[in-house]
């Protein structure tokens, strides 16, 4: 893990001092092109992993939101308050300028000099497209409408914003594109891919699994394209299991390449968070095998803090051993998560199949991805009315959205689109935050320096936003 940190220090030949998404690049001519691109790709990839698994509440604040986790002192995230600390910047600048940004280097600083196969070369640049349109995918289901054809368009300062549809569709063509490039037979970048290490096979399972992710954020209003798009990543091969998990390698030899979460919680020495207190009586409720492993006891007993309420350290249960532990990998995509899909697929009638099938396999693997492989554990919990899927409260959105939000404990991001998706929990009904200042947000608003820097097409986007407005309640190109 070690070379983590001798990338770093490469990387610190690239000047990055523009706080847009157009940043110019000094690079020194006589360094190696291939090493640089493979230094690029290990950067963007840590940069992704770590804006989706950081506590920043000025980068990421999604798992307050969605209520895994709640604030202790400074509330402001969790009333939904991004003013303060300025989460649409740090998110619109986490994606742009330090993952995209330099996957473009990376993807232009491959071909000079290539000394491996066109075969070679074809999957480092289509691994490296890959990460870039995950990273546009969470930007445009993130605000809607953004820059993208411009947006790495040096000689354009002040790029457009691109209807949020016709990205999102232009995305799900380049994955397809590189499904069709990618080349298991032949090499690619190696131990630059901490994800992975260079298994293009692996990559191939992703890039399904991606596009059949992406494809159920359409379900409600193009369930055509979604069906179609579910198949086809079915037929391609998506993950199978937990050993397929999409997880990046952080090294815990080194503080700063270190999980960004121990960084917060322990390292730090500040506690800011606490487990929200709707994920700790729900899964207490439930009976939840996960219990101990997400959660430390307090007085015998587990108890979370409320949203809002400004909590204090020490008065309720803690964060479980693993978010204190240095080396946890960030999780980015999972077996868990594409079974929460399919079963939601079979509802919908884009598949064939049970759903309960798929629930309860997304179920045992998650309960197996924390540490517990006792199949009793799983039999039992799986067993109770509360949880099973025949009997379970609701419809199948509620059984699977308050499953698949308990299973998304540390997936930041991915936490608040599951809600924003299936509409459970409904925290606006059944937690809504003290002081909340907004209903429960389905979207960011746009960054403040785009307002200041790229005021004419920031005023046009915003136009075309329901309503006209640039807030958090407005509805996304997704969302019926």
């Amino acid at each position: 893990m070690k070379r983590i940190s001798f990338i770093l220090g490469a990387l610190a030949l690239i000047a990055f001092s523009c706080t847009k998404p157009l940043s110019s690049l000094n690079v020194d001519p006589k360094s190696s092109k291939v090493a640089l691109g493979t230094a690029l790709f290990t950067q963007a990839e840590k940069n992704f992993s770590d804006a989706n698994s950081t506590t920043s509440i000025s980068v990421a604040p999604f798992r307050v939101i969605s209520q895994e986790w709640t604030e202790n002192s400074y509330i402001y995230e969790a009333i939904y308050d991004f003013a303060v600390y300025d989460c649409p910047d740090g998110w619109w600048n986490a994606m742009y300028i330090n993952v995209i940004h330099n996957t473009e280097l990376a993807k232009q600083a491959f071909p000079v000099n290539f000394p491996g196969t066109p075969g070679a070369l074809r999957n480092d640049l289509d691994i490296s497209d890959l990460l870039e349109v995950y990273a546009f995918g969470e930007l445009v289901a993130t605000f809607g409408d953004i820059p993208y054809t411009q947006a790495q368009n040096t000689k354009m300062p002040f790029p457009k914003y691109d209807d949020a549809k016709t990205v999102y569709a232009d995305l799900m063509m380049r994955i397809d594109t590189c499904i069709a490039g990618l080349n298991a037979g032949e090499n690619a970048m190696g131990s630059a891919d901490l994800i992975y290490g260079g298994n293009v096979a692996q990559w191939i399972k992703f890039a399904a699994s991606l596009k059949l992710r992406m494809a159920m954020l359409l379900a409600d209003v193009d369930p055509t394209t979604a069906t179609t798009k579910v198949n086809e990543a079915i037929t391609t091969g998506v993950f199978q299991s937990n050993s397929d998990n999409a997880l990046f390698s952080y090294d815990p030899a080194s503080p700063t390449n270190s999980n960004p979460i121990w960084q917060s919680i322990f390292y730090s020495g500040r506690h800011d968070f606490v487990p929200a207190n709707l994920l700790v009586s729900t899964m207490v409720g439930w009976n939840d095998p996960r219990v101990p492993y997400y959660f430390t006891q307090y007085n015998s007993g587990y108890s979370g803090g409320n949203p809002g309420q400004g909590n204090g350290y020490g008065l309720f249960s803690d964060f479980g051993t693993a978010l204190y532990t240095a080396s946890l990998p960030a999780d980015l995509l999972d077996y868990t998560e594409i079974q929460f899909y399919l079963a939601e697929a079979v509802e919908r009638g884009f598949i064939p199949g049970t759903a309960a099938t798929y629930y309860n396999n997304a179920i045992t693997a998650s309960i197996q991805f924390w540490g517990d492989n006792n199949p009793a554990d799983v039999s039992a919990y799986l067993a109770q009315p509360s949880v099973n899927y025949t009997t379970a409260a609701g419809t199948w959105k509620q059984k699977i959205g308050y499953q698949a939000w308990i299973a998304d404990y540390n997936r930041n991001w991915e936490s608040w689109t599951l809600i924003r998706r299936l509409g459970y929990p409904d925290i606006d009904a059944v937690s809504p935050p003290v002081g909340e200042v907004s209903n429960f947000p389905l979207r960011l608003y746009y960054p403040i320096n785009e307002v200041s820097s790229n005021p004419i097409n920031w005023a046009a986007a915003t136009k075309l936003i329901p309503g006209g407005r640039d807030v958090v309640s407005a509805k996304l190109f997704w969302m019926p």
